[in-house]
Protein backbone atom coordinates (compact mmCIF):
# COMPACT_ATOMS: atom_id res chain seq x y z
CA UNK A 1 0.00 0.00 0.00
CA UNK A 2 1.54 3.10 -0.87
CA UNK A 3 1.55 6.02 1.10
CA UNK A 4 1.98 9.98 -0.12
CA UNK A 5 3.36 12.37 3.09
CA UNK A 6 2.71 15.78 2.68
CA UNK A 7 5.49 18.38 4.17
CA UNK A 8 5.38 22.10 4.45
CA UNK A 9 8.51 23.28 5.80
CA UNK A 10 9.24 26.77 6.49
CA UNK A 11 12.83 27.93 7.29
CA UNK A 12 12.52 24.78 9.64
CA UNK A 13 16.38 23.22 10.93
CA UNK A 14 14.03 19.89 11.59
CA UNK A 15 12.96 18.79 8.16
CA UNK A 16 16.14 17.02 7.35
CA UNK A 17 15.87 14.70 10.48
CA UNK A 18 12.05 14.47 10.07
CA UNK A 19 11.88 12.85 6.67
CA UNK A 20 14.73 10.99 7.48
CA UNK A 21 13.14 9.45 10.51
CA UNK A 22 9.74 9.20 8.53
CA UNK A 23 11.63 7.09 6.12
CA UNK A 24 14.02 5.10 8.78
CA UNK A 25 10.75 4.12 10.65
CA UNK A 26 8.31 2.94 7.87
CA UNK A 27 7.90 -0.66 7.82
CA UNK A 28 7.43 -0.73 4.28
CA UNK A 29 10.26 2.50 3.03
CA UNK A 30 9.96 2.28 -0.66
CA UNK A 31 6.20 2.10 -0.77
CA UNK A 32 6.29 5.96 1.03
CA UNK A 33 6.69 8.78 -1.25
CA UNK A 34 7.46 12.61 0.84
CA UNK A 35 6.64 15.82 -0.83
CA UNK A 36 8.20 18.77 0.46
CA UNK A 37 6.71 22.45 0.00
CA UNK A 38 10.55 23.37 0.67
CA UNK A 39 9.97 27.30 2.02
CA UNK A 40 14.06 28.29 2.68
CA UNK A 41 16.23 31.58 1.85
CA UNK A 42 19.07 29.69 0.53
CA UNK A 43 20.81 29.18 4.04
CA UNK A 44 19.81 25.36 4.01
CA UNK A 45 21.36 22.12 3.92
CA UNK A 46 19.35 19.58 2.60
CA UNK A 47 22.15 17.40 0.50
CA UNK A 48 20.93 14.17 2.89
CA UNK A 49 17.48 14.14 1.39
CA UNK A 50 17.71 15.62 -1.96
CA UNK A 51 18.71 12.86 -3.77
CA UNK A 52 16.57 10.22 -2.39
CA UNK A 53 14.06 8.96 -5.23
CA UNK A 54 11.32 9.00 -2.37
CA UNK A 55 11.79 12.57 -1.72
CA UNK A 56 10.41 15.45 -3.98
CA UNK A 57 11.24 19.10 -2.80
CA UNK A 58 9.53 22.21 -4.43
CA UNK A 59 11.83 24.80 -3.71
CA UNK A 60 10.29 27.86 -2.84
CA UNK A 61 12.09 31.39 -1.78
CA UNK A 62 10.59 31.73 1.88
CA UNK A 63 9.56 35.97 0.74
CA UNK A 64 7.40 34.38 -1.56
CA UNK A 65 5.32 31.87 0.45
CA UNK A 66 1.81 32.76 1.53
CA UNK A 67 1.16 30.57 4.68
CA UNK A 68 1.08 26.92 5.84
CA UNK A 69 -1.98 26.08 4.18
CA UNK A 70 -1.31 27.43 1.13
CA UNK A 71 2.19 25.38 1.19
CA UNK A 72 -0.02 22.66 1.91
CA UNK A 73 -1.63 23.22 -1.00
CA UNK A 74 1.12 23.34 -3.30
CA UNK A 75 2.35 19.86 -2.12
CA UNK A 76 -1.61 18.24 -2.75
CA UNK A 77 -0.59 18.92 -6.60
CA UNK A 78 2.01 16.65 -6.81
CA UNK A 79 -0.27 13.47 -5.53
CA UNK A 80 0.18 10.53 -8.33
CA UNK A 81 -2.96 8.47 -6.89
CA UNK A 82 -1.13 7.05 -4.16
CA UNK A 83 -3.18 4.71 -1.62
CA UNK A 84 -3.07 6.49 1.44
CA UNK A 85 -2.43 10.40 2.05
CA UNK A 86 -0.06 11.77 5.65
CA UNK A 87 -0.22 14.90 6.41
CA UNK A 88 2.67 15.86 8.77
CA UNK A 89 4.62 19.37 9.82
CA UNK A 90 8.71 19.37 9.33
CA UNK A 91 9.15 18.93 12.86
CA UNK A 92 8.15 15.32 13.16
CA UNK A 93 9.07 12.20 14.86
CA UNK A 94 7.64 8.84 13.82
CA UNK A 95 6.95 5.45 16.05
CA UNK A 96 8.38 2.74 14.65
CA UNK A 97 6.41 0.83 11.58
CA UNK A 98 4.05 3.71 11.77
CA UNK A 99 3.00 3.30 7.95
CA UNK A 100 1.20 -0.78 9.11
CA UNK A 101 0.36 1.25 12.07
CA UNK A 102 -1.85 4.04 10.98
CA UNK A 103 -3.46 1.71 8.06
CA UNK A 104 -4.19 -0.69 10.74
CA UNK A 105 -6.01 1.80 12.74
CA UNK A 106 -7.70 3.03 9.71
CA UNK A 107 -9.09 -0.27 8.78
CA UNK A 108 -10.17 -1.15 11.89
CA UNK A 109 -12.58 2.06 12.74
CA UNK A 110 -14.61 0.56 10.86
CA UNK A 111 -15.66 3.27 8.21
CA UNK A 112 -15.59 3.58 4.26
CA UNK A 113 -13.78 6.80 4.33
CA UNK A 114 -11.77 7.43 7.51
CA UNK A 115 -9.62 9.69 8.67
CA UNK A 116 -7.17 9.17 11.73
CA UNK A 117 -5.82 12.51 13.12
CA UNK A 118 -4.59 13.92 16.59
CA UNK A 119 -2.23 16.40 18.33
CA UNK A 120 1.09 14.08 18.52
CA UNK A 121 2.94 13.91 21.69
CA UNK A 122 5.53 16.11 22.29
CA UNK A 123 9.41 16.23 21.43
CA UNK A 124 12.39 18.35 21.88
CA UNK A 125 15.04 17.69 19.81
CA UNK A 126 17.48 19.35 22.46
CA UNK A 127 16.84 16.04 24.48
CA UNK A 128 16.99 13.04 24.58
CA UNK A 129 14.44 11.33 22.69
CA UNK A 130 12.77 8.91 24.64
CA UNK A 131 9.20 8.17 23.24
CA UNK A 132 6.73 8.96 25.73
CA UNK A 133 3.34 10.54 24.86
CA UNK A 134 -0.06 9.42 25.61
CA UNK A 135 -2.86 9.59 22.96
CA UNK A 136 -5.26 12.31 23.40
CA UNK A 137 -8.43 13.95 21.63
CA UNK A 138 -8.99 17.49 20.66
CA UNK A 139 -11.53 19.98 22.55
CA UNK A 140 -12.79 23.07 21.62
CA UNK A 141 -11.36 25.02 24.73
CA UNK A 142 -12.61 28.81 23.71
CA UNK A 143 -14.08 30.66 20.61
CA UNK A 144 -11.66 34.00 19.37
CA UNK A 145 -13.50 37.45 19.38
CA UNK A 146 -14.40 36.49 15.37
CA UNK A 147 -15.74 33.25 16.46
CA UNK A 148 -13.08 30.64 15.12
CA UNK A 149 -12.85 28.08 17.81
CA UNK A 150 -9.45 27.25 19.55
CA UNK A 151 -8.69 23.76 20.34
CA UNK A 152 -6.89 22.04 23.23
CA UNK A 153 -5.76 18.27 24.35
CA UNK A 154 -7.20 15.97 26.68
CA UNK A 155 -6.01 12.49 27.37
CA UNK A 156 -7.99 9.94 25.74
CA UNK A 157 -8.82 7.20 28.76
CA UNK A 158 -10.44 4.32 26.80
CA UNK A 159 -7.27 2.78 24.76
CA UNK A 160 -9.23 -0.73 23.88
CA UNK A 161 -7.81 -0.81 20.65
CA UNK A 162 -9.94 0.53 18.09
CA UNK A 163 -9.99 4.55 17.10
CA UNK A 164 -11.84 6.67 19.19
CA UNK A 165 -14.38 9.02 17.16
CA UNK A 166 -13.03 12.45 16.70
CA UNK A 167 -14.89 15.59 16.13
CA UNK A 168 -12.16 17.73 15.04
CA UNK A 169 -8.83 17.41 12.52
CA UNK A 170 -5.74 18.32 13.26
CA UNK A 171 -3.31 19.70 10.48
CA UNK A 172 -0.02 17.93 12.00
CA UNK A 173 -1.21 14.74 11.76
CA UNK A 174 -3.54 13.70 9.51
CA UNK A 175 -3.80 10.23 7.55
CA UNK A 176 -6.56 9.30 5.06
CA UNK A 177 -6.96 7.28 1.87
CA UNK A 178 -5.80 9.10 -1.08
CA UNK A 179 -9.24 9.92 -1.97
CA UNK A 180 -8.87 12.78 0.56
CA UNK A 181 -6.70 15.01 -2.03
CA UNK A 182 -9.19 15.26 -4.57
CA UNK A 183 -12.20 15.73 -2.55
CA UNK A 184 -10.82 17.91 0.08
CA UNK A 185 -7.85 19.80 -1.46
CA UNK A 186 -6.87 22.24 0.87
CA UNK A 187 -7.64 25.87 0.32
CA UNK A 188 -4.15 27.87 -0.34
CA UNK A 189 -6.32 31.15 0.65
CA UNK A 190 -7.37 29.76 4.52
CA UNK A 191 -3.95 31.74 6.04
CA UNK A 192 -3.45 29.79 9.46
CA UNK A 193 -6.49 30.13 11.82
CA UNK A 194 -9.46 28.53 10.62
CA UNK A 195 -7.41 25.83 8.54
CA UNK A 196 -8.51 22.84 11.04
CA UNK A 197 -11.99 23.52 11.64
CA UNK A 198 -12.66 24.29 8.06
CA UNK A 199 -11.01 20.69 7.12
CA UNK A 200 -13.19 19.19 9.65
CA UNK A 201 -16.04 20.04 7.92
CA UNK A 202 -15.53 19.82 4.49
CA UNK A 203 -13.96 16.04 4.69
CA UNK A 204 -17.07 15.33 7.42
CA UNK A 205 -19.41 16.61 4.77
CA UNK A 206 -17.68 14.65 2.06
CA UNK A 207 -18.63 11.24 3.74
CA UNK A 208 -15.08 11.00 5.53
CA UNK A 209 -15.56 9.75 9.29
CA UNK A 210 -13.15 11.09 12.12
CA UNK A 211 -11.26 8.86 14.42
CA UNK A 212 -8.29 9.56 16.92
CA UNK A 213 -5.77 7.00 17.15
CA UNK A 214 -5.62 5.09 20.80
CA UNK A 215 -1.57 4.84 20.44
CA UNK A 216 1.14 7.37 19.76
CA UNK A 217 2.18 7.39 16.26
CA UNK A 218 4.12 10.86 16.13
CA UNK A 219 5.71 13.13 18.31
CA UNK A 220 5.85 16.88 17.18
CA UNK A 221 8.08 19.95 18.50
CA UNK A 222 5.22 22.23 19.59
CA UNK A 223 7.87 25.47 21.20
CA UNK A 224 10.15 26.21 18.64
CA UNK A 225 10.64 29.59 20.20
CA UNK A 226 14.03 30.26 18.29
CA UNK A 227 12.42 29.44 15.09
CA UNK A 228 11.34 31.69 12.21
CA UNK A 229 7.69 31.70 11.24
CA UNK A 230 5.59 32.73 8.61
CA UNK A 231 4.41 35.40 10.28
CA UNK A 232 8.03 37.12 12.19
CA UNK A 233 9.01 36.97 8.46
CA UNK A 234 6.24 38.52 6.44
CA UNK A 235 5.36 41.85 8.79
CA UNK A 236 5.13 45.38 7.01
CA UNK A 237 4.51 46.36 3.78
CA UNK A 238 5.33 42.66 2.13
CA UNK A 239 2.78 43.42 -0.67
CA UNK A 240 0.65 40.04 -0.66
CA UNK A 241 2.50 38.15 1.39
CA UNK A 242 1.88 40.46 4.13
CA UNK A 243 0.47 38.39 6.80
CA UNK A 244 -1.61 40.46 8.80
CA UNK A 245 -3.32 41.19 4.89
CA UNK A 246 -3.20 37.30 4.67
CA UNK A 247 -4.56 36.53 7.99
CA UNK A 248 -7.61 39.13 7.88
CA UNK A 249 -8.97 37.88 4.10
CA UNK A 250 -8.35 34.45 5.40
CA UNK A 251 -10.61 34.51 8.41
CA UNK A 252 -13.34 35.88 6.37
CA UNK A 253 -13.24 33.32 4.32
CA UNK A 254 -12.99 31.20 7.17
CA UNK A 255 -16.09 32.43 9.31
CA UNK A 256 -18.59 32.63 5.96
CA UNK A 257 -18.02 28.81 5.12
CA UNK A 258 -18.73 28.22 8.66
CA UNK A 259 -21.88 30.48 8.92
CA UNK A 260 -22.95 29.96 4.97
CA UNK A 261 -21.36 27.21 3.17
CA UNK A 262 -21.64 26.67 -0.48
CA UNK A 263 -20.44 23.32 -2.61
CA UNK A 264 -17.43 23.88 -4.71
CA UNK A 265 -13.83 22.79 -4.24
CA UNK A 266 -13.04 24.69 -1.35
CA UNK A 267 -16.25 24.43 -0.17
CA UNK A 268 -18.84 21.77 1.92
CA UNK A 269 -19.23 18.41 0.09
CA UNK A 270 -22.38 16.74 -1.22
CA UNK A 271 -22.94 13.77 1.64
CA UNK A 272 -23.82 15.48 5.10
CA UNK A 273 -24.62 19.40 5.47
CA UNK A 274 -23.69 21.91 7.87
CA UNK A 275 -26.37 21.18 10.60
CA UNK A 276 -24.84 17.30 10.45
CA UNK A 277 -21.57 18.47 11.38
CA UNK A 278 -22.49 20.65 13.82
CA UNK A 279 -24.54 18.30 15.50
CA UNK A 280 -21.91 15.98 15.34
CA UNK A 281 -18.86 18.06 16.45
CA UNK A 282 -21.18 19.72 19.06
CA UNK A 283 -20.72 23.19 17.50
CA UNK A 284 -23.00 25.79 17.40
CA UNK A 285 -20.87 28.50 14.83
CA UNK A 286 -23.50 31.04 14.93
CA UNK A 287 -23.77 31.14 18.89
CA UNK A 288 -19.92 30.26 19.22
CA UNK A 289 -20.70 27.67 21.93
CA UNK A 290 -19.68 23.87 22.06
CA UNK A 291 -21.07 21.06 24.09
CA UNK A 292 -19.10 18.37 24.07
CA UNK A 293 -20.21 15.59 22.76
CA UNK A 294 -18.28 12.76 25.15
Amino acid sequence: MTVFVSVASYRDPELVPTVLDCLAKAGQPDEVRVVVCWQHRGDEDVSAIAADPRVKLLDVDARDSRGACWARAQVMRHYTDEDWFLQVDSHTRFAADWDSRVIASAHASGAAKPVITCYPSTYDPATEFTGAGVPSETVVARWTNDGLPVYAQRRIRDLSGTPRPARFVAGGFLFAPGTFVREVPYDPNIYFHGEEITVALRAYTWGYDLFHPTEVLSWHYYIRKEHPRHWTDHVGSNGGTSWPVLDRASRRRVNNLLRYPTPGRFGVGPVRTLADYEAYSGCDFRRRTWTDPA
